[in-house]
C-alpha cells in the first residue's frame, strides 16, 4: 500500500516518476536479455536505447497533455498544472534529446580517450534502401527540428502569435519520431513491459498527433458569441462582458476559458471575474502585460464576435466552513471577484475569510467598490495592502488557517509559500493558478 505522503509526492511530480519507472522497466530488460554491459560499445548502445525510451515517453505525455484532455484535471489539479507539467515535458525532452545524440556521437572522443577501441565491421554496407538506415536519416533532422522548437518556446522575446503557430509543427515532428522509434527498436524489446509500454505511449502520442493536425483539440468545449460591453477600469485594465447564450454550459466560480478575440492571434487564457449567469453572460478583467493586451482596447468593440473555449480549471472555491485565507496579487483579483459573486445570496452559513488585495495603490483596484460591497454583504474581512504607501505583505501577516489561496505573480507567491512552510506542523495548504500558454 502506497503512504499518503508518497501518493502526494507522485501527484505533484508526474514528470520524476514517469521518468524513473521507465529507467527502472528498460534497465530490468535489458538486464535480463543482455546481462551487465562489459564494454564502452555495450554501454553506448544500451545508453542510446534508454535515452531514445525515455525521450519518446516523454514527447508522448506532451503530445496527450496538449489534447487538454478534461479527464486528467482531477488527477493534476487544473488545466493550468496540465500545461505547466506540459511545459516541463518540453524541456525533459529537448534535454534528453542532445543527450541522445551526444551519446551517439561519442565514440570519437571515448577512443581520443583510450576508453574504446575501435569497432570493426563485418560484410560490405548495403548499397540500396534500408529502412532503418531511412529511419536513422528522419531521426536526425527530426532531432535538430524539434531542438529548434524547444529554444524558440523558451524564448520570451518570439512573439506568442509566431510561437503559436510554430508550436503546432511538434505533432508532425512527434511522428517522425515515433516512425524512427518503432523502426529502430529492437525486435526483443517489444514482448517486454517496457516495449508494451511503449508501444502504448506512443500508440496514444500518434492519436493526439493526428488529433491536433486536424484542429479538434478543445473543439467540442468551444462557444461563439459576442462582446457585450467594454469598460476601461484604472491601471491599464479593460473589463469585457461577453454573451454567450443558453450554449455556454456554465462554470464554477474561478475557472478560466481561453478566449478567441482574434483568429490571427488565437486563443488567450483569461480567468472569469464572474460567477454563473443564467443567461450566459460572461465578464474578464484584462491587465495589458503583453504586446496583444496593450493593443486589446484599441481594437475590440461593442458587438464583436468571440469565440470561447472552457470551462477549465480547478481553482473554485472550497467546501466546509473553515477558515480561510484569500490573497490577491494585482489582476489577480479576477478569480476572486467571482468567489464573491458567488456568496451573494446564499442562505446557508458561509466560512470565514481573510482576503488580502495586494495593490500599489488604491486607486489602481479593479472593481475596488464592488470588492469592498460584496465583502460586507457577505462577511469577509478585506484587508488591503498598497505598496506605494510603503506595505507589504508578509506570511507572518496571513492568520493560522488550514488552507490559503493565491492568485498573483509567481515571486510573490515563492516568497508567501517559503514564509508559511516556516510554520512547520502549522503550515497551511497552498494553493496557487500556475497557468502559463509557454
Amino acid at each position: 500500500m502506497i503512504s499518503p505522503s508518497l501518493e502526494n509526492t507522485m501527484k505533484t511530480r508526474p514528470l520524476r516518476w514517469m521518468l524513473l519507472l521507465v529507467t527502472l522497466l528498460y534497465a530490468s530488460a535489458s538486464w535480463l536479455q543482455n546481462g551487465f554491459p562489459g564494454n564502452y560499445w555495450n554501454w553506448r548502445h544500451e545508453l542510446v536505447l534508454l535515452s531514445g525510451v525515455l525521450l519518446m515517453a516523454s514527447m508522448s505525455a506532451a503530445m496527450l497533455l496538449a489534447m487538454r484532455p478534461k479527464w486528467l484535471e482531477p488527477h493534476l489539479g487544473g488545466l493550468d498544472k496540465i500545461y505547466a507539467l506540459h511545459k516541463r515535458l518540453g524541456i525533459a525532452s529537448g534535454l534528453l534529446l542532445a543527450a541522445h545524440w551526444l551519446i551517439k556521437l561519442s565514440p570519437k572522443l571515448a577512443m581520443a580517450l583510450n576508453w574504446a577501441e575501435p569497432r570493426l565491421r563485418h560484410g560490405p554496407r548495403g548499397l540500396g534502401f534500408s529502412l532503418s538506415g531511412f529511419a536513422k536519416e528522419v531521426g536526425e533532422w527530426t532531432a535538430w527540428a524539434v531542438l529548434a522548437m524547444v529554444i524558440l518556446a523558451l524564448l520570451r522575446a518570439v512573439p506568442y502569435r509566431f510561437w503559436r503557430k510554430l508550436h503546432v509543427l511538434f505533432a508532425p515532428l512527434y511522428l517522425f519520431g515515433a516512425f524512427h522509434s518503432v523502426v529502430l527498436m529492437p525486435a526483443s524489446l517489444w514482448l517486454t513491459p517496457i516495449g508494451m509500454l511503449m508501444a502504448l505511449l506512443m500508440l496514444v502520442g500518434s492519436g493526439a498527433a493526428i488529433w491536433s493536425l486536424t484542429g479538434r483539440i478543445g473543439k467540442t468545449r468551444r462557444f461563439v458569441g459576442r462582446v457585450e460591453h467594454i469598460t476601461q477600469l484604472p491601471g491599464n485594465q479593460l473589463e469585457v462582458v461577453c454573451q454567450l447564450g443558453r450554449n455556454w454550459p456554465g462554470h464554477r466560480a474561478g475557472q478560466f476559458a481561453l478566449v478567441t478575440f482574434n483568429a490571427a492571434e488565437g486563443a488567450h487564457p483569461f480567468t472569469i471575474a464572474s460567477a454563473k449567469r443564467e443567461n450566459g453572460e460572461l465578464r474578464f478583467i484584462i491587465k495589458a502585460l503583453g504586446d496583444y493586451t496593450q493593443c486589446l482596447a484599441n481594437q475590440l468593440q461593442t458587438g464583436a464576435a468571440l469565440e470561447v473555449e472552457g470551462p477549465y480549471g480547478r481553482f473554485v472555491p472550497p467546501e466546509g466552513n473553515a477558515h480561510q485565507v484569500w490573497v490577491a496579487g494585482g489582476i489577480g483579483v479576477t478569480p476572486f471577484l467571482a468567489w464573491l459573486e458567488s456568496r451573494l445570496g446564499h442562505s446557508q452559513p458561509l466560512p470565514e475569510v481573510d482576503f488580502f488585495y495586494c495593490v500599489e495603490r488604491a486607486s489602481q483596484a479593479a472593481r475596488l467598490d464592488e470588492i469592498q460591497a460584496a465583502c460586507t454583504a457577505t462577511g469577509v474581512h478585506l484587508h488591503l495592502i498598497e505598496s506605494a504607501s510603503g506595505q507589504r505583505l508578509s506570511a507572518s501577516m496571513l492568520p493560522e488557517v488550514d488552507d490559503v489561496w493565491f492568485c498573483g505573480p509567481k515571486g510573490f507567491a515563492h516568497a508567501l509559500e517559503s514564509g508559511l512552510a516556516s510554520r512547520g506542523a502549522q503550515q497551511p495548504r497552498f494553493h496557487a493558478e500556475a497557468f502559463a500558454m509557454r
